[in-house]
């Protein structure tokens, strides 16, 4: 039946007159973009940003102030940009994008507005140019002064990928509004002026109820979705109204309901409502499709539904075309591994179950879930094992994307680190080849530098032998002339002085030999090379004069050899999530010892790895929390705790959740 509750639907412009807990937001939206041609909007997941565009934002502008156009990535941003445009008009768009931009405006009269909404996307899905042709896309309409503005919304935990925006367009910098989540006190004023909108009352009353159901909820922001919400009163208000009258209610009807202490308590937390949906719509699909294909594994749904899902944990919008026509061998090769257990006939039936649910929802040929908090949700039951290789292959397409922008290749270590799981991963082509590429370019570092060592060896090999021909032929010289007294005597003499200076030629040659092993020693230990550099001073050993050398060798010998140990210890222990702090100390013992720029870069990148890490725990954390699941949430907090036991933040969520 028809609810008066959204659901998992964004509110739109119809829905004004219900639209509540939002009047600020929406003010301080609406002037923002009134002032600035580029802005930002972003929050986390779950926090209304769609509904405070197209409802709240909306409802400020006339009709004839503004032309809203609204834009999601799909396959390609800049190709979904075009589409969007050229539905506004009839005729083809120029293909400038400012002469596109300035046509509308002249057909329509009204300001243009492009709305990016979730922008995320670009960055967990899109690929540099893609990323790099939007940028140059919108400083063209900036540079143009069109009437045209650009809001980009997106998840918070994003927002650091804008940088390369930001450095052309500080637009970014000065406007951008975070949705912050709902206090507890707004909570109950949108819950209680719902039921008065809606014609509801509750026993023994809706302020009593909701007092006592925002309890848990404290004073301070809550952790509980608009989302989640929206799911839990929609279900409250569908049972007490078939209670009350048995029939669907018609549309545009609020006839009077009353929802008993009883109903209210059946449907448990708010908090854990979205979660109980998820559970329920997945038993329910899976035991139609186990009716029909009794030798189906029990997780197919669940599997199918980890499709429609990003290796970050958010929502990814798929083709239906292609889910529903295409053969299971030509499907994408990420998609493959779900259908392993799947016929084409079970494979399209599920795809039909899941668009005919509530969890779906189909847009312009598009099939995804119907809201970004079911995907959280379906990321959080995935294994250990799943998540492991889903943050490798993220990190492979960062170094992709740097590689992209910057020409730089995977080294031979970061090679080494994700050797073992590339059989695992399914790659693109073109990640596949900028491994291979890194490989080659590895391996010719490599020799590049062997052939460097044996030039600069064979070199010195080359001096040391001259001053020893010079020796000989020195001594051939004095055996001659000693056969005679007076010239033995008179060349003795000249032979002496030349020995001396044979001895001073060849000690030379030993301490600049001896200085050009040490230099390329040192030099292979700022590289990281640290075998090659022990065996380089082995070398410069055999040229050693005096023990003031002897100790310099001995002492770098020990040096490079605890580097070694220290930087292998703390390459293994890089490798696992649970131990990159105790890798981040070792590296920075390693900097106490050598603050080579090699170390430094692998003590920042394990830094960098901790703080993403740590976000991505607490914001899974959080959204769990955020569904009543402290059980489930304990197992990220628990990884978190190893990255930041200290952290305030983790610290409040364990005073929520403490750890068992």
């Amino acid at each position: 039946m028809q609810s008066p509750f959204k659901f998992l639907d964004a509110f739109n412009p119809e829905d004004k007159g219900q639209f509540f807990g939002r009047e600020q937001e929406t003010e301080e939206l609406f002037h923002m973009v009134s002032k600035a041609p580029l802005a930002l909007l972003y929050g986390l997941s779950g926090t209304g940003k769609t509904s405070l565009i197209q409802c709240g934002l909306a409802s400020r502008f006339k009709e004839s102030d503004w032309l809203p156009i609204f834009i999601r990535r799909q396959e390609n941003i800049n190709q979904s940009l075009l589409r969007a445009l050229q539905k506004f008009s009839a005729p083809p768009l120029p293909e400038p994008l400012p002469e596109a931009i300035w046509q509308l405006y002249q057909d329509h009269r009204k300001p243009i507005y492009l709305l990016f909404d979730q922008l995320e996307e670009l960055f967990i899905m899109g690929s540099w140019e893609e990323q790099k042709k939007l940028e140059d896309s919108f400083q063209a309409i900036l540079d143009a002064k069109l009437p045209c503005t650009i809001l980009l919304v997106m998840r918070e935990e994003y927002i650091g990928r804008l940088y390369s925006f930001e450095k052309d367009m500080p637009y970014l910098a000065d406007f951008r509004l975070r949705v912050e989540p709902m206090t507890s006190d707004r909570l109950k004023e949108v819950v209680l002026a719902s039921f008065q909108k809606f014609n509801i009352s509750l026993e023994p009353s809706a302020e009593e109820w909701v007092q006592q159901w925002a309890k848990p909820l404290g004073q301070a922001h809550t952790d509980l979705s608009l989302a989640s919400l929206q799911v839990f009163l929609d279900r409250l208000y569908c049972t007490s109204y078939i209670r009350i009258y048995g029939t669907p209610k018609r549309v545009g009807e609020f006839p009077p309901v009353t929802i008993t202490r009883q109903e209210a308590g059946n449907f448990g937390q708010a908090e854990q409502a979205l979660e109980i949906l998820l559970n329920e719509q997945e038993l329910e699909l899976q035991a139609v499709l186990s009716r029909r294909f009794p030798s189906l594994p029990r997780d197919t749904i669940r599997e199918v539904l980890d499709i429609f899902v990003t290796e970050a944990g958010t929502s990814r919008p798929l083709r239906r075309q292609l889910l529903i026509s295409s053969k299971l061998s030509d499907l994408p090769e990420e998609i493959q591994p779900h259908t392993a257990n799947l016929t084409q006939a079970s494979w399209t039936a599920s795809i039909e179950l899941l668009e005919n649910s509530r969890l779906f929802r189909a847009s312009d040929g598009w099939l995804e879930l119907t809201h970004d908090s079911l995907a959280t949700l379906i990321d959080a039951h995935r294994t250990d094992e799943q998540r492991q290789l889903n943050e490798i292959k993220r990190r492979i397409y960062n170094h992709f994307l740097d590689y992209q922008r910057s020409g730089e290749f995977l080294n031979r270590r970061q090679l080494d680190t994700y050797e073992e799981y590339l059989p695992l991963l399914i790659l693109e082509p073109s990640a596949r080849q900028f491994i291979q590429d890194s490989q080659e370019h590895a391996a010719w570092l490599e020799a590049t530098e062997k052939n460097r060592q044996q030039r600069e060896l064979e070199k010195v090999h080359r001096k040391v032998e001259t001053q020893k021909r010079a020796t000989q032929r020195q001594r051939a010289i004095s055996a001659f002339v000693g056969l005679t007294a007076i010239i033995a005597i008179t060349v003795g003499l000249w032979a002496w002085k030349e020995r001396q200076n044979t001895l001073i030629a060849e000690t030379q040659a030993k301490k600049e030999a001896f200085q050009s092993q040490l230099l390329a020693a040192a030099e292979l230990k700022r590289d990281g090379q640290y075998q090659q550099a022990i065996q380089q001073l082995r070398t410069a050993a055999s040229f050693a004069i005096g023990e003031e050398n002897q100790q310099i060798i001995t002492d770098s010998m020990l040096l490079y050899q605890r580097l070694t140990e220290v930087m292998a210890e703390a390459d293994s222990l890089a490798r696992e999530t649970s131990t990159l702090s105790r890798a981040l100390a070792l590296y920075q013992e390693a900097i106490g010892l050598s603050a080579d720029e090699w170390i430094r870069n692998k003590a920042r990148q394990a830094e960098g790895d901790i703080n993403r890490l740590f976000n991505d725990y607490l914001l899974r954390a959080e959204n769990i929390i955020k569904y009543g699941d402290c059980s489930s949430a304990q197992d990220v907090l628990s990884k978190a705790s190893q990255l930041k036991p200290e952290h305030p933040a983790l610290k409040k969520l364990l005073d929520q959740c403490p750890l068992k």
